[in-house]
């Protein structure tokens, strides 16, 4: 593998010693990268003082080479304990807060399916489903990047609230999809809820498509609030990260640059004293009525 960009070895570096902070990292070697189901892992060799390590990304662990000595090894580990988080986190609503009302009702939908043996059973998770979708877009309808809807659909109209949103939220091809998404989902969940012959594999289908569709519209409203990523000047590339380096001369403080793991393009550097990093921090108040080090730092002392 060629040589790693500074920025990306010391990000690794870093990782490693958070996690092993008593075992010095002596080296730090890329040694492959995979694309599975639209991720890319990063895969890396680290040398400690004491141990040996294979540290994997998205997201980011690592692995003693004591228990794994190949990196597939570890990377077939890896990626077991993510689908296994992922099962045990499939109604994890509070990472996407955008949309935890209908993620409340996605969950008493599996918890229909659980308890599911009969047709009529699975039929009753479609009915949980198109609740779910309901309280979909009540809860993106609610968000401030959508504004002011003066001819809303009614309250139970989900194709005419999906196709408001999608035209709020995304443009060109990107709207097109979510239109689509909205007719289909909602036609699938009616479909269930109808189908007197309906399986399990059926109700797994739209507990799955409802789920998809939660997802892309919480990343809607995402990409809408925080706007597009920042980019390399130089490369292109979204690899960017923020370096500290604290500094003593020719005041004491911290210098704070952006740097792209990419092409190791760095900023300017800015300084921060520590005295006005104390001073518009939420500690300054603390440290003032406690006699902390910023009392001192204002004094002179």
């Amino acid at each position: 593998m060629p040589n790693l960009p500074e920025s990306e070895e010391r990000h690794v570096r870093d990782y490693v010693t958070s996690q092993e902070p008593d075992d010095l990292v002596t080296l730090v070697q890329k040694v492959g990268s995979r694309r599975i189901l639209t991720r890319v892992h990063e895969m890396y060799d680290v040398h400690c003082e004491r141990s040996r390590w294979w540290v994997i990304t998205d997201p980011t662990n690592l692995y003693s080479q004591t228990d794994f000595p190949e990196v597939e090894q570890a990377l077939i580990f890896h990626l077991g304990l993510g689908l296994y988080m992922a099962q045990q986190n499939q109604t994890d609503f509070d990472e996407e807060e955008e949309v935890s009302g209908a993620w409340r009702r996605h969950e008493q939908a599996i918890a229909a399916m659980d308890s599911a043996s009969e047709a009529e059973d699975f039929q009753a998770v479609g009915i949980k489903c198109r609740e779910a979708l309901l309280a979909l877009v009540h809860d993106i309808a609610d968000a401030a990047e959508v504004g002011e809807l003066p001819d809303a659909p009614k309250g139970s109209d989900f194709k005419g609230w999906g196709n408001l949103l999608a035209e709020r939220l995304a443009d060109g091809r990107m709207r097109a999809y979510m239109k689509a998404l909205v007719d289909k989902t909602w036609d699938l969940a009616v479909w269930l809820q109808h189908y007197t012959d309906a399986t399990p594999s059926d109700a797994d289908l739209v507990l799955f498509a409802t789920a998809h569709i939660f997802r892309s519209f919480a990343i809607l409203v995402r990409r809408q609030r925080s706007g597009p990523p920042e980019r390399c000047p130089k490369c292109g590339s979204y690899s960017l990260e923020e370096v500290v380096d604290v500094v003593e001369d020719p005041e004491s403080g911290f210098l704070t640059t952006r740097a792209c793991r990419a092409c190791d393009w760095r900023s300017d550097a800015s300084f921060t004293s520590w005295e006005e990093h104390f001073k518009d921090s939420d500690i300054e108040g603390c440290l003032r009525r406690t006699g902390g080090p910023s009392d001192r730092l204002h004094r002179g002392e």
